[in-house]
């Protein structure tokens, strides 16, 4: 995926949204994996990381958002795709629709963006 096409789907609401899009225009490093999963079955795994980044402290943008979208996809099959900004340390994780490509969900997480 293309850098301005991956912009162009994160100019919706929200503010994990407008500040990855930010990063993604400001050059931060980006990477969308051509292989999908359920929206469902994601959910645990993201459920996990944010309990943890709240045990840690570690400041987040747009995970509660996120996981009120997760679950209302339902069993869409959804890609996934990070954006990792050096200077603050943040990484982004937008989940996207496969037809219509469309960005579901966009959460942010303080640091490399690896919890337990």
């Amino acid at each position: 995926m293309e850098r301005n096409h991956l912009a162009a789907l994160l100019e919706g609401p929200g503010y994990a949204q407008g500040a990855c899009r930010h990063a993604l225009l400001d050059g931060a490093r980006f990477v969308v994996w051509d292989s999908s999963g359920r929206a469902d079955l994601m959910v645990e795994a993201y459920e996990r990381r944010e309990a943890s980044a709240i045990a840690a402290g570690t400041p987040t943008l747009g995970f509660t958002e996120a996981l009120t979208a997760l679950r209302a996809a339902g069993a869409q099959q959804l890609r996934l795709g990070t954006v990792t900004l050096a200077e603050p340390a943040y990484r982004f994780t937008v989940f996207l629709a496969l037809d219509p490509e469309a960005v579901v969900a966009c959460l942010g997480i303080e640091g490399n963006g690896q919890l337990a």
